[in-house]
């Protein structure tokens, strides 16, 4: 054993071996300080842990309520959306019929009506002499062939009018289709999310900020924004009820006046037929008694 540098170690360097025991027992006590300051931290933490977890599950029953609460809401106004595009899709079906039945009356009018007069006019131009008579058969067709032009003007006008309303109820029809699409959307979205749990997404994806952005619209103006639609969609519905009894008095009065027309000029045929009857009678008697004169 070398003991050549034993000289150079000094006896103070040496401890006692109640200092020895004294630095032990403060190593000791450091650490059951240092475990009992772990212990109050796993308690502390324990508490915190159990303490989010009731916040969370609260905050969970409340978000469930209010989520079932807006599904509600939602499938009350898809109801109401619904309905409501329906009834506007069948105003929307009345008007077509309407605008058929003008546009076909507009056609048997200008085509089939006024060749009709333009021939019988025509032939009566083929009278010779004396018999070329402005008569009451003349006036009446006359009168007949202007009130088949203004009614033809008159029917033009209820088809653009007809056409107008369609194109308005068809704006409304996107509207409503365009908001029931959005609703039937957020129901999807809310029916995924009650099955949504702490372990169905990774908590990675909460660290971007980009993915999470606040909503920009207020609950107030959201259920405003479908109110408004229903209520317009109702109103020009209640609207367009006055606007067909308006087209209906309208093709009343007009197939009235050509009906009136008709008989007029119908009746001037009779009474200038038996004029022509009686005068040819009159004729042949005469005739007749100057053959015998003969």
């Amino acid at each position: 054993m070398n003991c050549k540098n034993d000289h150079k170690i000094k006896s103070s360097d040496y401890h006692t071996p109640a200092e020895w025991r004294h630095r032990g027992e403060l190593e000791i006590m450091a650490s059951e300080e240092q475990q009992e300051l772990a212990q109050r931290l796993t308690l502390e933490a324990d508490r915190l842990v159990d303490q989010a977890k009731d916040a969370v599950g609260k905050n969970k029953l409340e978000i469930d309520h209010q989520s079932k609460v807006k599904v509600k809401d939602i499938e009350y106004k898809c109801k109401e959306l619904e309905k409501q595009k329906d009834g506007v899709n069948e105003e929307i079906r009345l008007l077509l019929g309407y605008q058929t039945r003008i546009e076909n009356a507009k056609k048997q009018l200008v085509g089939d009506a006024l060749e009709a007069i333009a021939e019988c006019l025509r032939l009566r131009n083929c009278r010779q002499g004396i018999d070329l008579v402005f008569d009451d058969v003349e006036k009446e067709l006359l009168k007949e062939r202007e009130l088949i032009k203004v009614v033809n003007s008159q029917l033009e006008d209820l088809v653009e009018k007809v056409k107008v309303q369609i194109r308005k109820l068809r704006e409304f029809v996107y509207n409503l289709a365009e908001d029931l699409l959005h609703k039937e959307n957020t129901l999807k979205i809310e029916e995924c999310n009650e099955k949504l749990n702490e372990n169905s997404i990774e908590l990675s994806v909460l660290n971007d900020k980009n993915i999470i952005k606040p909503a920009e619209i207020s609950f107030t103006k959201w259920d405003q924004f479908t109110t408004d639609i229903i209520l317009a969609a109702s109103k020009v519905l209640i609207d367009g009820r006055p606007i067909r009894a308006y087209f209906d008095k309208c093709l009343s009065k007009i197939i009235n006046d050509l009906v009136c027309q008709s008989d007029e000029v119908e009746q001037a045929f009779k009474s200038r037929v038996q004029e022509y009857v009686a005068m040819i009678e009159k004729l042949s008697k005469q005739r007749d008694e100057v053959c015998m004169k003969c």
